[in-house]
């Protein structure tokens, strides 16, 4: 049962995402009928735990004795409900109801290892231990319950054709009755003890030993088989109850049928969550599930034994003091929702879709939840104008798109059908950003020549956009052109230089552009001039000669490997000596990204100096951008000289 009542649980909190019908028009809790008739089938298992009193005492001087223990087994039950409900609140969702439930339940009832022997007294007055086994001491018990339920209801309707519905509630009985029919059969056997009497003959009393005088006179299977192996037991038991003895074997009782209601039956419980499908909203199919638990009481029969003789025989259940009665199972059944209520208009949600590019009125929204195939009337405005109704017809969902619209706030929304209003939330349509996907720039041809040029792609084709943007931080008076149907434009024209703040606008959209550097290609190089005379031995090379480096680049060149070369002797012939290597930019670009570029020429130079196998502990970097230039920066020759590395050794 808890395995079943978790994946009821389960398949509830799956149940809203698979049977989903968001956009489908369908009538609410609040909206059916607050009455409600439901009529279900039930089927399940059953169990009963029962509590009998010990009848030792009701057997005379009893002796190896076992009366058994009582279990009901192979339960299974199956009914018939119907409930009034009635549901109250707002929303619906809970309520009360009663009704009747009739259930058949179908079980065994067995005593084991039934055994008795106690003191007898037979036709004749003689005194004697009777001895009686039961064989297969089983009833089949078919019991009639029948119950007021009084509960507490729960339904939700999650779509059109989707709900969950549960009651829990209190069972009040009026019948438990238990028809029996045994499967009993019984061996009857004796034992008689004689001794002398005063007058010279016999009397026969009773032997209480656990076992018996081998003097006794035995009347049991077990001792005629000892003494007679090839005798028939059977005639031989025929014969001594034919002489008045009160023996057989296989005996069946008398009365085999018989009925044994229980005298009291208390307060129970019911449990039946289960999922409706709405054929319509007037009617509903529940598939789900029970669980009822029931306490009763009886009054054990007075001195009760299973049985006296043969033939006599009295239920088992009419030793019972009291049951727990469980059963659970599945129920199906149908859902009647009495009379109707008029339904309001409602947006139940609206769905929106921003213009596609900035400035273009092509957004939509769209209505929910209104009725089908219906004339509609919408009314609304938008940054706070108001524009004319929008006049429509409901879709057989209920929905209802509106076109065209531009970007901006839509606030009172309102639908209208006949003589309902139904209002909606607010809605915000925001422009989509445009943006500058990427550039291309190129340099001049040569330096002081103004021939370079920017392409800017991702705009929008054949629109106008008006393009501002500064030069080394003054602004330029600005490019206005047409974006070609490849999304891009080029701005011609431009010289040397760093470009920001670069924007480009189309109506009341902007986009923003990155910074971009162009440089002239330098001169030609001019030829070398002579070698110099080979060194002497007594020429050394200065360790703070420059080190030069092409623009925008951290390379060094082979030109420079002899002045590192002696930098390093240097540091291993004088273990005390420290080398400061100072970076160095030309003034194109920005000062922060001059910076960062001097620091790395510097690294450059140590890594040089740490591959010759200078110690890196004793190389310090410091980066100095465009500042500190040796030449002008009006001409190339001049940059060409201040982009550069200098080393400087210290003791």
């Amino acid at each position: 049962m808890k395995k079943l009542l978790l994946l009821l649980i389960a398949a509830y909190s799956s149940a809203p995402v698979v049977a989903q019908e968001s956009n489908h028009h369908y009538r609410a809790d609040s909206l059916l009928s607050r009455w409600v008739i439901g009529v279900d089938v039930l089927g399940g298992l059953v169990s009963q735990n029962f509590t009998t009193p010990n009848t030792f005492a009701n057997y005379p001087n009893t002796l190896n004795t076992n009366t058994g223990m009582l279990k009901y087994r192979d339960g299974y039950s199956f009914g018939g409900e119907a409930q009034l409900g009635f549901f109250f609140g707002k929303k619906r969702h809970f309520g009360i109801g009663a009704g009747f439930l009739y259930m058949q339940q179908h079980g065994d009832a067995v005593l084991n290892n039934y055994h008795v022997e106690y003191k007898a007294t037979d036709g004749s007055g003689n005194i004697y231990r009777q001895l009686v086994t039961g064989n297969d001491v089983r009833e089949s018990i078919i019991s009639t319950n029948i119950n007021i339920p009084f509960v507490l209801k729960y339904k939700n309707r999650f779509s059109k054709h989707w709900g969950f519905a549960a009651d829990a509630g209190a069972l009040f009985n009026l019948q438990m009755n238990n028809a029996y029919t045994t499967h009993a059969a019984f061996d009857y056997e004796a034992i008689y003890k004689f001794v002398p009497s005063g007058d010279g003959g016999t009397v026969s009393v009773y032997d209480n030993a656990t076992i018996p005088s081998s003097n006794d006179w035995f009347i049991t299977k077990a001792e005629f088989l000892k003494n007679n192996p090839n005798g028939n037991y059977q005639d031989y038991i025929n014969a001594k109850r034919a002489l008045g003895f009160n023996v057989g074997q296989g005996m069946n009782p008398g009365t085999r049928k018989g009925n044994s209601p229980y005298s009291q039956g208390s307060v129970g419980l019911i449990i039946q969550p289960s999922f409706n499908y709405f054929l319509s909203d007037h009617t509903a199919l529940n598939f789900g599930a029970y669980y009822m638990l029931q306490p009763f009481k009886s009054n054990p029969e007075a001195g009760y034994r299973l049985t006296d003789g043969m033939g006599t025989y009295s239920s088992v259940m009419n030793n019972v003091k009291s049951s727990i009665n469980q059963s659970y199972g599945i129920n199906i059944g149908v859902r009647f929702f009495l009379g109707n209520k008029r339904e309001p208009l409602v947006i139940t949600s609206i769905d929106q879709s921003s213009p596609t590019y900035c400035g273009l009125c092509d957004g939509n929204m769209v209505l929910h939840g209104l009725i089908p195939n219906q004339p509609v009337t919408v009314d609304y405005s938008v940054n706070g104008g108001q524009p004319a109704s929008y006049p429509a017809t409901a879709q057989s969902n209920g929905d209802v798109k509106i076109t065209n619209l531009c970007a901006g706030n839509y606030t009172g929304i309102t639908a209208k059908i006949k003589k309902r209003t139904a209002a909606g939330k607010d809605v915000a349509m925001a422009d989509p950003a445009m943006r500058i996907s990427s550039q291309n720039p190129s340099n001049p041809t040569m330096p002081a020549t103004c021939d370079g040029s920017v392409t800017l792609n991702g705009l929008y084709a054949g629109k106008t956009v008006k393009i501002s943007y500064n030069l080394n931080g003054a602004a330029q008076p600005g490019f206005t052109g047409v974006v070609n149907s490849g999304n891009s434009i080029t701005i011609s024209g431009l010289c040397e230089g760093t470009y920001t703040g670069i924007v480009a606008t189309t109506g009341n959209c902007t986009a923003n552009g990155a910074d971009f550097t162009l440089v002239a290609p330098l001169p030609p190089t001019p030829p070398a001039p002579p070698a110099p005379p080979a060194a002497t031995v007594t020429d050394k090379i200065d360790i703070s000669t420059p080190i030069l480096f092409d623009f925008n680049k951290t390379t060094v060149h082979k030109d420079s490997y002899p002045v590192l070369k002696e930098a390093a002797e240097e540091m291993k012939e004088d273990r005390n000596k420290t080398i400061t290597i100072n970076g160095y930019t030309d003034i194109i670009g920005t000062p922060k990204y001059n910076q960062a570029l001097s620091v790395k020429r510097a690294n450059a130079v140590k890594k040089h100096l740490t591959k010759m196998g200078v110690n890196p502990h004793r190389l310090k970097v410091v980066g100095h951008g465009a500042n500190q230039p040796v030449e002008s920066n009006n001409t190339a020759e001049g940059r060409h000289e201040d982009r550069r590395a200098v080393m400087k050794a210290k003791n």
